[in-house]
């Protein structure tokens, strides 16, 4: 009698943790990026945004860290090509301070479209030059 693998998501799936650790991440990362936004256009004083300047990197960092776990091809996609044009603007942010909104406009637009792309733009590789899935 054969014994059925039934634990475990189906492949190809990301677990439920990793999945729910990912919507945590990006919902604050809105979030944060939205403060950091109306803060720069509202002219809040620096030190009052620079706790969310932190929350916006670290979950953007939490942010490749469940992509990462999730492929280790999302470097060379599409999707992880999008995100380190989304993380050049706020790098640049820092060389032209007085760009701030600007920059912070650029690096939201770049997020919207990178979250909405199609499949095959999402999961088209540099490296093999098609979507490898």
């Amino acid at each position: 009698m054969a014994v059925e693998k039934t634990a475990g998501p189906p492949k190809g799936k990301r677990p439920g943790w990793s999945r729910a650790l990912d919507i945590l991440f990006r919902t604050a990362h809105i979030g944060a990026i939205g403060i950091l936004l109306g803060g720069a256009i509202f002219k809040a004083p620096l030190p009052a945004l620079h706790h969310y300047a932190v929350l916006v990197v670290l979950t953007g960092l939490g942010l490749v860290a469940t992509e990462l776990h999730h492929s280790l091809r999302w470097p060379h996609e599409g999707r992880g090509l999008l995100a380190v044009s989304h993380m050049l603007p706020v790098v640049l942010l820092h060389l032209w301070p007085t760009r701030c909104i600007e920059m912070l406009w650029v690096a939201l637009v770049i997020g919207a479209i990178g979250s909405h792309m199609p499949r095959n733009l999402r999961h088209w590789s540099l490296v093999y030059g098609k979507v490898d899935k």
